[in-house]
């Protein structure tokens, strides 16, 4: 009796193992396993192969240097710096020709010239007052190129910059993919073409801190896992109509009046697999796309 327990024992540890085995060498993508499974029943019960499709290329962000821009140099020399001395624009000035200044990302660059335009009006009124008329009228020079660049500085600190790079970057798998609950990256799309829309406007107050921790909140954004969620629809949809209109070339399926027992099967498939599995899923999907393209548009 004890041997045959123990035997029982190590039967049910082994299956366990294997189990565990089985388990650890899926890619754990709910998605990918329900359109596998779709699509191999989807076969069988029509009696066709899917065959081979030629999909479009997996997108790819663009590559730095085909999207990099080159902006003008500041007209102010070392000798007009010198003169701002009731300025806080001096500061500005000398913090962002430091080495840290000239060698900072997009984002630190477009503080720097929200921290100039803020700040230049008052600086010119000064330089007035003290009778410096040469170098406020430069000053005023530098605030319409500042204005000017604008755009194309908020585009290189957001679009093209290195957080929305790894918002669309590709994920390893589709693991935990569509989540469940919102994507914390969607208010802070949502802040940022705030600011956006304001600083474009003119007001260029902003807080240094805020805008970091925006672009930081935007990098950790699934819009990667949405692209290749959507790109994994679409092909494996291109799949199963290649499918379904090999079937229905040879011959009809007969889904009404009387249905044969292909057709019942066919309809069986297609209820519990595809409208109640990867469309329910494609509802989130799609939840999630829109709720992330509805600020990106307006970026």
């Amino acid at each position: 009796m004890l041997k045959n327990t123990q035997q029982i024992i190590k039967y049910y540890v082994l299956l366990a193992v294997c189990l565990f085995m089985i388990l650890g060498c899926s890619d754990g993508s709910l998605l990918e396993q329900n359109w596998q499974d779709y699509l191999a029943r989807l076969s069988r019960v029509l009696d066709r192969d899917a065959g081979s499709i030629a999909h479009e290329e997996t997108l790819k962000f663009p590559r730095p240097r085909t999207i990099a821009m080159t902006f003008a140099t500041s007209n102010i020399d070392l000798l007009d710096f010198l003169r701002m001395r009731r300025c806080a624009l001096r500061e500005t000035i000398a913090q962002r020709n430091s080495i840290l200044g000239r060698h900072g990302d997009a984002s630190a660059k477009l503080i720097f010239d929200l921290r100039f335009l803020n700040q230049a009006q008052e600086c010119i009124q000064a330089l007035n007052e003290d009778n410096n008329e040469t170098l406020a009228l430069q000053l005023e020079d530098a605030v319409k190129l500042k204005i000017q660049e604008l755009p194309a500085r908020i585009f290189a600190a957001g679009i093209a910059g290195a957080e929305f790079r790894e918002f669309w970057h590709a994920p390893a798998d589709l693991k935990d993919y569509p989540a469940e609950g919102d994507d914390p990256s969607v208010a802070s799309l949502a802040r940022w073409q705030h600011w956006q829309h304001q600083w474009l406007s003119g007001n260029w107050q902003h807080n240094a801190d805020e805008v970091l921790t925006t672009l930081g909140e935007i990098r950790l954004g699934g819009g990667g896992s949405l692209l290749a969620a959507q790109q994994l629809n679409i092909r494996e949809l291109q799949t199963a109509t290649n499918i379904i209109d090999q079937r229905v070339s040879g011959r009809p399926l007969c889904l009404k009046a009387s249905p044969t027992q292909a057709a019942e099967q066919f309809r069986n498939v297609l209820s519990s697999r595809f409208i109640s599995g990867i469309q329910a899923q494609a509802s989130a999907i799609n939840q999630h796309q829109y709720a992330l393209l509805s600020p990106i548009k307006l970026i």
